[in-house]
């Protein structure tokens, strides 16, 4: 089918650091030496990023007249007043943006959307936490060779996400708890890499959680009758259990191979 443009529109030759490094980092058909370099490509990730925020970092202190940040009068007159007090100079005065990602600008909107959410709909009612799986399927399916998970950060960020749009669909959209009034996460990344997203959800007034019975039908602290679902059974006690550890499984994390020769669990949770 042959693409016919309805009008003329100005071609763009160029491309965004962002927009070349997110192409360099899609995997293709065949050997990549650059997703098969292991921490060598984690630190091109990080080198990418610092230099895709580098260039955004500069544009904004060479274009502060498009920011107008003069009209920041009440910022300017506290910052001179300290100065003059101090008896130091001002100085030039660089204005982060809220459309910058991370800026303290960008923090407080984002509060103040949240707070407002809460102004209009109440408090939340529930707090979810969704944890990435280094063993899920779809990350190990699409590692090559000798890779392993934590080789291969841009397959668990992709996968983490595509799984997170699915639950918000089953809760907002399916209705798994009830009717959504609004909702709000943040994604946040623990030290060995693994992303998680911490969910407030505020349901309607028939979905509201009132009862015990109402907060037995969503919390359990109980393993699950494997007679009647054996597959929750299995992933209960493997991925949400402690053990087992000590002297049935010296090799558990929670185990210091070298500080602990007694081989007892750092979290006193001896479980076996």
């Amino acid at each position: 089918m042959e693409h016919v443009e309805e009008r003329r529109t100005a071609k763009r030759t160029r491309v965004t650091q962002l927009q070349y490094y997110a192409y360099r980092l899609s995997q293709r058909n065949g050997f990549s030496i650059l997703h098969s370099s292991g921490k060598l490509f984690h630190l091109y990730i990080v080198d990418a990023y610092v230099k895709t925020e580098g260039s955004r970092l500069y544009f904004l202190r060479q274009n502060q007249k498009d920011l107008r940040i003069e009209l920041y009068p009440g910022l300017l007159d506290a910052l001179e007043c300290r100065a003059h007090n101090e008896n130091i100079r001002t100085g030039k005065l660089i204005i982060l943006p809220s459309s910058f990602q991370g800026s303290p600008r960008h923090m407080q909107q984002n509060y103040q959307d949240a707070m407002a959410m809460v102004r209009k709909f109440r408090k939340p009612d529930l707090f979810l936490t969704f944890t990435c799986n280094p063993s899920w399927s779809e990350i190990l399916n699409s590692m090559g060779g000798v890779q392993r998970p934590e080789d291969r950060p841009d397959i668990i960020v992709r996968v983490f996400n595509m799984k997170l749009k699915e639950l918000l669909e089953d809760i907002c959209k399916h209705g798994l708890f009830g009717t959504v009034l609004a909702y709000i996460y943040i994604i946040e990344f623990q030290k060995r890499g693994l992303p998680h997203a911490h969910i407030l959800l505020t349901l309607d007034s028939e979905s509201k959680i009132r009862t015990k019975d109402d907060i037995d039908k969503f919390v359990s602290a109980e393993l699950p009758d494997p007679c009647t679902d054996l597959r929750l059974f299995q992933i209960v006690t493997k991925c949400m259990a402690h053990g087992p550890c000590g002297t049935i499984n010296i090799n558990s994390p929670c185990i210091p191979a070298k500080k602990n020769l007694q081989k007892i669990c750092r979290k006193n949770l001896q479980k076996f």
